[in-house]
């Protein structure tokens, strides 16, 4: 078999933040090339799954496009590609395998979004020897396959952890790290169970701090608050998170006739620390690092990350620098000024916010 090289006709993603796809692109088949060219060259990353067609799908970047310094590596993949590559699973599957196995020593950064996992993306890539890349999409793409034989999935997970990690794209470091988009909070089970050597970390937020985040777009978008019923509600986060809608019918009451987006997002929230909460019950091995600490005591939450990552102390000036920009900067995420976000949730949104949560036995 062969890869086959295509030409970008145009691109088009009706959003920024949805998830890669091999839609996102109109192409056509320019020639077929050796598969083990595409291994080699480390312009050449891995983009999304087209499971449809039993193929991954590469992009073809600049030379001089470092995918380490995106904060949302999918989003500059779509916009720098110059071409794709299609490559069919089976080949995908046998050049993996010999690739190094990305678990040991890999860092997994699972998070619920704004809670400042980018920005420490960005602190374990200014480390030495270590190279971290920010919301590859092809990782999310699992959470569209869950009706997919698990064994198959695991298969699949694993061969596009080493991919994305292949010595090519690795290069001279000797550990790497990946962060996740936050719907893949959903199944972290999966990721932990195909990477069972890598190190899991856990990033969350208190809740009305993390929608007041969200608060904010609102406002300077002008939106208008909506309001939506239940049924609307459920729909949108479990379409969001791609899951059957029980999973969020019985986090909320039906005490309500309409809630109000942001009410409904905290479904979101409290869906992805039960995940979290469960992992935690069955025993795994998966710490959690939470956002007040990040911005309360920095080098203390640095000094206990290098520990889990068995790096020596004097790497903590390294981690630091990162703190020194805005790690989305560029991108609609942005903070507002030097002082972040300073709009809090509004009253009766907090107030309806509580009483979901205070429903939740799990996370209480």
């Amino acid at each position: 078999m062969s890869a086959t090289k295509l030409e970008i006709l145009s691109r088009y993603r009706q959003r920024p933040a949805v998830i890669a796809s091999s839609a996102d692109f109109e192409c056509t088949v320019a020639e077929e090339i050796d598969p083990a060219r595409v291994a080699a060259d480390a312009r050449v990353t891995l983009y999304c799954l087209d499971h449809e067609r039993q193929r991954a799908i590469f992009t073809a970047l600049p030379a001089d496009i470092d995918l380490s310094a995106a904060p949302f590596m999918y989003q500059t993949q779509f916009d720098q590609a110059q071409y794709l590559i299609a490559l069919p699973y089976a080949d995908f599957l046998r050049l993996a395998d010999a690739f190094p196995p990305p678990g040991a020593g890999l860092v997994c950064l699972h998070n619920i979004g704004r809670c400042g996992s980018t920005l420490l993306s960005r602190a374990l890539n200014a480390l030495e020897g270590v190279l971290s890349l920010s919301e590859p999409d092809v990782l999310t793409n699992f959470i569209f396959l869950r009706d997919v034989p698990l064994a198959e999935k695991l298969q699949l997970l694993r061969a596009s952890a080493a991919w994305l990690l292949r010595p090519a794209v690795l290069g001279a470091n000797a550990r790497a790290s990946l962060k996740f988009r936050n719907q893949a909070a959903g199944i972290m089970a999966l990721y932990m169970a195909a990477l069972p050597d890598a190190i899991h970390i856990f990033m969350y937020r208190n809740a009305l701090s993390w929608l007041a985040s969200f608060h904010r777009f609102w406002v300077e978008r002008g939106d208008a608050p909506l309001r939506y019923t239940r049924a609307e509600i459920i729909a949108q986060q479990s379409g969001y998170f791609h899951c059957r809608p029980a999973a969020f019918e019985a986090l909320l009451p039906a005490t309500a006739e309409t809630y109000h987006l942001l009410e409904g997002r905290a479904l979101g929230w409290v869906y992805m620390l039960e995940r979290y909460l469960e992992l935690v019950e069955r025993g795994a091995d998966i710490a959690a690092l939470r956002y007040e600490d990040l911005q309360s005591d920095r080098r203390a939450a640095l000094r206990w990350l290098l520990a889990r990552l068995a790096l020596p102390a004097s790497a903590l000036p390294g981690a630091e620098r990162a703190f020194a920009a805005d790690s989305q900067a560029g991108t609609p995420f942005a903070r507002a000024g030097d002082r972040g976000n300073t709009l809090a949730l509004p009253a009766a949104m907090a107030a309806t916010v509580e009483r979901l949560l205070a429903a939740q036995q799990l996370v209480n």
